[in-house]
């Protein structure tokens, strides 16, 4: 049985699409990115904010779609509070790593959550709406940098 399937990390794909964390259109937004999926309606908009220093910042969302859309989105913007451009690219690169590759089975609890993704095509599509728009405001927010 795949990680992703496990009662525990269904537990915690619910929760995050009943209780999304960091949900909402923040007031002061420095870049936003929005991806659909026109195959099932799901969409979702990321917002860049400012953080507790210059060169540091925290995302937030909205959307409306299925749990693993609303799950993911809230799981990434909980993995990205207060970071780096470097620490977002690093997220973003292990998501993608993990979306394609798996995960070791010692990996952190949230990235087993992703594992299997690649067995799933067409639910795939619906996790990484989220992390399409991070990879969208991190070209942004590098040029805004240069």
């Amino acid at each position: 049985m795949k990680k992703s399937q496990d009662p525990e990390f269904k537990a915690i794909i619910i929760d995050h699409y009943k209780q999304p964390r960091f949900f909402g259109k923040p007031d002061a937004v420095r870049f936003a990115a929005e991806e659909h999926n026109r195959t099932c309606g799901d969409h979702v908009e990321v917002f860049l904010t400012d953080g507790a220093s210059p060169d540091r910042r925290s995302f937030q969302f909205t959307g409306a779609g299925c749990s693993l859309s609303i799950a993911s989105s809230s799981l990434m913007s909980s993995l990205l509070q207060n970071v780096s451009i470097e620490d977002a690219r690093l997220c973003l690169d292990q998501f993608q790593r993990v979306s394609k590759e798996g995960v070791e089975p010692s990996a952190e609890a949230v990235w087993q959550i992703f594992d299997g993704l690649r067995d799933y095509p067409v639910r795939s599509r619906c996790v990484r709406l989220p992390w399409q728009a991070l990879e969208k405001i991190l070209t942004l927010w590098s040029e805004d940098k240069s």
